[in-house]
């Protein structure tokens, strides 16, 4: 059995591309966007940019890393 183990990488994401990365369904991901937006500054266009992702992982805390486990 192999284990792969995914690193987050830090770069422009969408908020269905953050709901992945945090493990949760877009409309909780949503909620808890809504909670922290008042720390961030407005995103242009559809990407929360670099700077603006690592606010997020710092309010909304890091998630875990994805591990990938094959037989």
């Amino acid at each position: 059995m192999t284990t792969t183990v995914l690193k987050i990488v830090i770069k422009p994401y969408t908020n269905k591309e953050l709901a992945k990365i945090f493990n949760a369904s877009e409309s909780t991901h949503r909620r808890d966007m809504a909670r922290i937006k008042k720390h961030l500054t407005p995103r242009l266009g559809h990407r929360w940019n670099v700077k603006q992702v690592e606010q997020i992982m710092e309010l909304l805390g890091r998630p875990y890393e994805m591990i990938e486990e094959s037989k």
